[in-house]
């Protein structure tokens, strides 16, 4: 550089013991990524015999590297890390090397795929319980995410706790890093600040802006009120200037819309567009950038840096900025004679979203869960299951939709189509809409040893619907017993007997039948049992016609009535009383051709209130 410098302190130490000399050292810190470094000793300064052999130094795997330099002890940068790797090279008999490579600690919440199941939660209260059995001495962490408002559900999905908490920094826009000493999940409330100067600490200054998409739409479907919501960006040409006119510049050449779902879930369209808005910021953020290589350890992952430009014009030195850039990757290099460099990337500090463009987004297969509530609050026949998973945390899931062959509304209002919600405690299986974790839905149930019994199944030839009380619809196929059957738990049965061509209805009480209009046809015979009474109602005529004969007997009493005339027609008619027989009206007329009066054993009797008179056309003869 141009100038001299302070010499630089460099502390660094392993499980403690401090490591005086060494090669080189160099440390890769990038947002939402872990910071790699690699340390190169030389063998024999260790007190290791030149052996090539591990059994001294393979000790140091899985332990604490901790290096702090700066320029004084009241201002220096601290980074700590784990050891993962240790390896001895030696080649043309010279010492031999030993190189130490290892992770931030936060390598420790990537220890493996996971799953677990969030509901109602904050991400404070999400990214807590992800790695609540993280030693805190192990990982100190920082937990303060812009949004406050809690998620109705939320899936890790076969990810690591890195991997889901990178997810989430990727999908709400928080800010993901680890800063040498303490993971920040979200924007730290304060920032480290610094300023280097192109001629002094930076030896290489590239400045530019480039273009990329900026006008998008993301849409999202809200079942619950039948709504698809969508939002626009609505790009603000404001700021640095330089990024104003890389955002203008963006906005005409890539003039298009793309349009896509959102990859989290939301339920109104105020929350839509603010996740739209801030996606926006996070990409126009990304338009103006600035990679340096400097040698001054104010350069820190997370930091606001401004930038200065001196340069000489005839005698004195011209300075100007080009403003404060927040530093999202920086490289440190150390060498064997205490010589420190690093190269680093910035954006604009005025930049509150950052995106991230490599992470792992879960693809989604079937999953098998437990039904453990079916009451709807909103009446939409959805459930809520619990997952078959083993894991940490395992909430239950939001309200899902249970995909139907059939579904909608129809001529008479909802519930067109086939409704059956499953019961609690059944086995169902749920599949993620458009492959998205943000989206499960039950797709069906599923039997198992406690709840299916085929033993009566001959060449599968039943299929049938039943109840959780046990009413049953039974299809059977068999050739002997071929036909349909619905029962109820009382016994109450409907019968259609296909191989014998029958029906059967059988009433355990009262059978009802309501209509407008009845026809019954009957090809041959019909016979009616009554165990007890019979009651017939017609309003108006009744008309009873019989090809052949009609035989009415009654085992008691016979009783005919009418209010208005009854007149009968026949050829011949025989009135047979075994004892008495008693007519009487007011006026009685009997007309014939020829009339007979019989009594074969006793008296006859003509008597009358008044006058009895005997008419003839020709002779009467009294005896």
């Amino acid at each position: 550089m141009y100038f001299d410098k302070p010499k630089l302190i460099i502390e660094m130490h392993i499980e403690g013991k401090e490591v005086t000399h060494f090669l080189s050292f160099n440390i890769r810190q990038r947002f939402n990524a872990h910071h790699e470094f690699e340390l190169r000793i030389e063998h024999g300064k260790l007190g290791i015999p030149g052996l090539i052999n591990l059994q001294d130094s393979r000790s140091y795997v899985g332990r604490t590297l901790a290096i702090s330099f700066g320029y004084a002890q009241s201002s220096m940068q601290n980074f700590s890390g784990i050891i993962t790797d240790v390896s001895l090279t030696q080649s043309h008999g010279y010492q031999g090397i030993l190189l130490i490579k290892g992770y931030s600690p936060t390598i420790l919440i990537d220890r493996g795929k996971d799953l677990g199941s969030y509901y109602g939660k904050t991400l404070n209260d999400i990214v807590k319980l992800a790695t609540k059995d993280i030693v805190q001495n192990d990982l100190h962490m920082n937990v303060n995410p812009t949004r406050s408002e809690p998620i109705d559900y939320l899936i890790q999905y076969r990810e690591s706790d890195f991997e889901f908490l990178n997810r989430l920094s990727a999908e709400y826009l928080e800010w993901f890093f680890y800063d040498g000493e303490r993971l920040h999940f979200g924007k730290p409330a304060e920032l480290p600040a610094g300023k280097v100067t192109y001629g002094r600490e930076v030896s290489r200054l590239d400045y530019g802006i480039q273009i990329r998409p900026v006008n998008h739409c993301r849409f999202s479907y809200i079942p619950l009120h039948d709504q698809l919501l969508e939002s626009t960006s609505n790009i603000k040409a404001e700021g640095h200037p330089d990024q104003v006119f890389a955002m203008k510049r963006a906005s005409e050449t890539f003039s298009k819309v793309f349009s896509q779902p959102l990859d989290i879930r939301v339920d109104s369209q105020g929350e839509l567009q603010r996740v739209v808005q801030q996606q926006e910021e996070a990409n126009v953020g990304q338009l103006l950038q600035v990679s340096c290589d400097s040698d001054s350890p104010q350069i820190r992952l997370g930091a606001q840096v401004e930038i200065e430009t001196s340069l000489r014009q005839d005698l004195n030195f011209v300075t100007d900025t080009l403003g404060k850039f927040l530093i999202t990757n920086v490289e440190h290099h150390f060498d064997d004679v205490g010589r420190y460099t690093n190269r680093f990337d910035g954006i604009l500090a005025t930049t509150e979203r950052i995106p991230v463009r490599d992470y792992q987004r879960p693809q989604a297969d079937m999953q098998m869960a437990d039904v453990i509530d079916n009451n709807d609050p909103s009446g939409q026949g959805r459930i809520r299951v619990r997952f078959k998973w083993q894991c940490a945390n395992n909430d239950e899931t939001e309200w899902l939709r249970v995909i139907t062959p059939n579904a909608g509304t129809g001529d008479r209002g909802m519930n067109r189509g086939f409704m059956s919600i499953p019961e609690i405690g059944d086995h169902v299986i749920v599949a993620f809409e458009e492959g998205s974790v943000a989206r499960p839905v039950v797709l069906g149930s599923l039997y198992n040893q406690s709840t299916a019994d085929s033993t009566p199944q001959i060449q599968n030839h039943l299929k049938s619907i039943t109840t959780r009380t046990g009413h049953l619809i039974e299809f059977d196929d068999s050739q002997s017993s071929q036909g349909i059957k619905i029962t109820d738990i009382k016994g109450n049965i409907v019968h259609i007997d296909s191989q014998g061509s029958n029906v059967t209805i059988t009433a355990l009480e009262n059978m009802t039948l309501n209509c407008k209009n009845m026809q019954i046809n009957v090809t041959e015979n019909m016979d009616v049992q009554i165990g007890k009474d019979q009651s017939t109602s017609v309003g108006n005529n009744q008309t009873v016609s019989v090809t052949k004969d009609i035989a009415t007997t009654a085992g008691n009493n016979y009783s005919l009535s009418a209010t208005g005339d009854i007149s009968e027609d026949s050829d011949n008619r025989t009135e047979i009383a075994s004892k008495d027989f008693s007519r009487q009206s007011e006026t009685s007329n009997e007309l014939a051709s020829e009339m007979t009066m019989f009594s074969n054993k006793e008296n006859m009797t003509l008597q009358s209130g008044k006058t009895i008179e005997i008419n003839s056309v020709e002779k009467s003869k009294l005896f």
